[in-house]
């Protein structure tokens, strides 16, 4: 039991997440090509000057606009974007963008410069299902979605070895870390809060046993709320809270669970419009099972029916007689 999702698909994502951590934060490894200095500091700051100093607010969308700035830049700094992309689409639940869609995205990047060409066949499966829903792919933020990430790594790779291999082994520390960027690209200066998101799914992305893999942290918050009889001790970091709720709720459900399954939705999301109706079918499902229906909900209706047949029977006859039959037929329930 824990905050690791448990969904058709998703092992594959935490695979390629933690083969992501081991190549990109522990060494300056490729994810595509293992053996090649992809995620060094000298291509982060070439990235960084390109893509986050050089924002463009104009007409177009994020991958037209990503190709300009991007011109007469060295292969090795196409091949990170389409890493970059990569380690951002991981987060993006299917409904979102299918995984095939994120693999064209990607490529298209590849294909404007780098040495190679395709997302590698045994890391394609990890782009589905995702892990939470960042919004629609066109949506404004994206690019601080994929600046958060470069931001990261350039500022990680900037301590000392040491440092990291510890920061790696606290999940607190990694989070500490991933709060405190300095961001340096002018990308950030003009919507300096919208990579929260991306930031809250990194965390769950290295420590999906520790973070919630929600990415939102008004949600997160939200939560906290509804169930503050469950926190205990005296920390105000929001996800310790969320980890002491779970403990409670996953004692009291016997299950593991996501805090959007419908029965826990519905305590915390005042807007949980459509999981009070898949309660609702729910419990109808289990009335029909229970054998009830029949004698309950069928047959006095049957009944009204057949006295009403009377008063039909007058009416299409022309007999002034149809007012009491009618009456009749009504009197056990009018609806």
């Amino acid at each position: 039991m824990g905050s690791r999702l448990i969904v058709d698909g998703v092992e594959d994502v935490y695979q390629a997440a933690g083969l992501w951590a081991d190549r990109a934060l522990r060494a300056d490894d490729s994810l595509f090509t293992p053996g090649v200095p992809i995620w060094s500091i000298r291509w982060l700051r070439e990235l960084r000057e390109r893509f986050l100093d050089r924002p463009d607010e104009g007409a177009g969308t994020f991958y037209d606009k990503l190709r300009t700035q991007l011109a007469g830049s060295p292969a090795e700094v196409y091949q990170l974007m389409g890493e970059v992309l990569y380690a951002h689409f991981l987060v993006i639940w299917r409904t979102g963008m299918r995984g095939a869609t994120k693999r064209s995205r990607i490529e298209d990047v590849l294909g404007w410069g780098a040495p190679i060409s395709s997302v590698p066949d045994r890391l394609v499966t990890g782009l589905t299902p995702g892990i939470a829903n960042l919004g629609q792919a066109r949506s404004r933020a994206l690019p601080n979605y994929v600046g958060f990430i470069i931001e990261f790594v350039e500022q990680w790779k900037e301590l000392g070895a040491d440092d990291r291999t510890q920061i790696l082994r606290d999940p607190w520390a990694f989070k500490n870390f991933a709060y405190g960027i300095n961001f340096r690209g002018q990308l950030f200066r003009t919507r300096p809060d919208s990579h929260r998101p991306q930031r809250e799914g990194l965390l769950h992305l290295v420590f999906p046993d520790t973070f919630e893999g929600i990415v939102s942290t008004d949600d997160k918050k939200k939560i906290v709320k509804a169930f503050a009889n469950l926190v205990r001790g005296p920390s105000d970091d929001v996800d310790r809270q969320l980890g002491q709720i779970r403990w409670h709720l996953e004692a009291y459900t016997g299950r593991v669970f996501r805090f959007w399954d419908s029965d826990i939705r519905v305590k915390w999301d005042i807007n949980s419009t459509s999981d009070l109706w898949d309660e609702f079918v729910r419990r109808a499902r289990a009335y029909v099972n229970s054998g009830k229906l029949e004698e309950e909900e069928i047959a006095y209706k049957v009944e009204i029916g057949r006295k009403l047949a009377a008063a039909r029977e007058s009416v299409l006859v022309g007999r002034d007689d149809w007012a009491r039959p009618f009456k009749r037929g009504f009197a056990d329930n009018l609806i």
